[in-house]
């Protein structure tokens, strides 16, 4: 996994929330959505690809079990020291089993996309499901492949900066495709006020609603829900997020 990914903000995590800030919690308070419709008494999380944890902070204001899994330790090292109240580990989304299972999965911010190879996909789908007892209810979300089909919202390119009394920099990303692969390949290259820029450069596997969909099934998963908005509009999935719901066993 390590060669399809060069990210300064998973070597940086401070910085993570500053480039991607999320002051309405709207994240966190849209699964809590999705647990008022299928899954009302949940009381445990196991958010795979926890990164920060911020969002599983929120959820554990009003859910007493909420446990937290990524691979990069420094993304977990910095998440234990400022939210010192999760149960956080390191930890592989293909090969991580904790022991027990969960009224509620998470896998957020595009971490099934980090599955290149079908290997690793059919690895990180059965560890969602060795995590799950029925009923479970599984959110995923991740960039939507509808919407990077003509008359979607898709840019080749986006810019932006960050200015802040711990930060500033200013990022250009370039996107292009392997699409005999399904894949989606991001460039990304930091300057800053001072110093050398740096560049990303990561690999993201697409996933299309039938294809998902699809293989949620073939591991006991229905899905119950697909929306492009945290607002629970219908649409016709043509927007940046695609967000799913599932239920284990039913």
């Amino acid at each position: 996994m390590e060669s399809t990914v060069q990210n300064l903000l998973y070597r940086r995590p401070e910085f993570y929330e500053l480039v991607y800030p999320e002051p309405d919690e709207s994240t966190p308070r849209f699964c809590l959505g999705l647990f008022e419709r299928h899954s009302p008494s949940a009381s445990s999380i196991l958010d795979i690809g926890c990164g920060t944890a911020r969002d599983l902070s929120v959820l554990s204001r009003t859910c007493p079990e909420c446990w937290g899994v990524d691979y990069l330790p420094e993304m977990i090292a910095y998440a234990k020291r400022v939210r010192p109240n999760l149960h956080l580990e390191v930890g592989d989304m293909r090969s991580v089993r904790l022991g027990r299972t969960f009224d509620a999965v998470l896998s957020l911010g595009s971490a099934l996309m980090y599955a290149i190879e079908e290997k690793d996909i059919e690895a990180t789908l059965a560890t969602f499901a060795a995590h799950c007892h029925v009923g479970s209810l599984l959110i995923l979300d991740m960039n939507n492949s509808v919407g990077y089909l003509p008359g979607g919202s898709f840019k080749e390119t986006t810019e932006y900066s960050i200015s802040t009394p711990e930060f500033s920099a200013h990022a250009v990303a370039n996107f292009s495709f392997d699409r005999r692969r399904q894949l989606l390949i991001r460039n990304r290259t930091w300057t800053f006020q001072s110093g050398p820029p740096v560049e990303d450069y990561c690999r993201f596997r697409m996933f299309f609603p039938a294809e998902l969909e699809q293989r949620l099934k073939a591991i006991g998963f229905r899905v119950v829900e697909m929306f492009d908005n945290k607002n629970f509009l219908p649409s016709d999935l043509t927007g940046r997020t695609l967000y799913v719901a599932a239920i284990f066993g039913a």
